[in-house]
């Protein structure tokens, strides 16, 4: 690729998520007690301006790479076929009002809407 190359933002989110992934996966992977150390990434308005084809390939690679990963969007479900389970909860609040959350239970190939369960 030469240097007059121009990426697309798309192109350019892609790149730096791909890297940001890598260098997760190495740091963990790393550490001495890599077998039992957490693998937790945290993205706050997790892949912005990226299309679902390419999200699902993102999340595929958190998947493939043994990432567990806790993110924040909008209308960010994860429900891919690239990601065979996931726990997606929405919390929703109007001005002046308590919040709101829904959980659903992706398995795979199916959202699962789960009750509250009370104490």
């Amino acid at each position: 690729m030469s240097r007059r190359a121009k990426l697309s933002q798309g192109e350019t989110r892609f790149v730096s998520y791909v890297t940001l992934f890598a260098a997760a996966d190495a740091y963990l992977t790393g550490l001495p007690d890599a077998g039992t150390a957490l693998r937790l990434i945290l993205l706050d308005d997790a892949f912005a301006k990226v299309d679902n084809r390419t999200i699902a390939e993102l999340m595929g690679l958190l998947v493939r790479l043994d990432l567990d990963f806790v993110m924040t969007g909008h209308a960010l479900w994860g429900f891919f076929p690239e990601v065979p389970l996931a726990d997606a909860y929405e919390v929703r609040r109007a001005e002046g009002t308590c919040a709101v959350t829904t959980h659903v239970h992706w398995d795979g190939r199916t959202r699962h809407l789960r009750l509250a369960e009370r104490p």
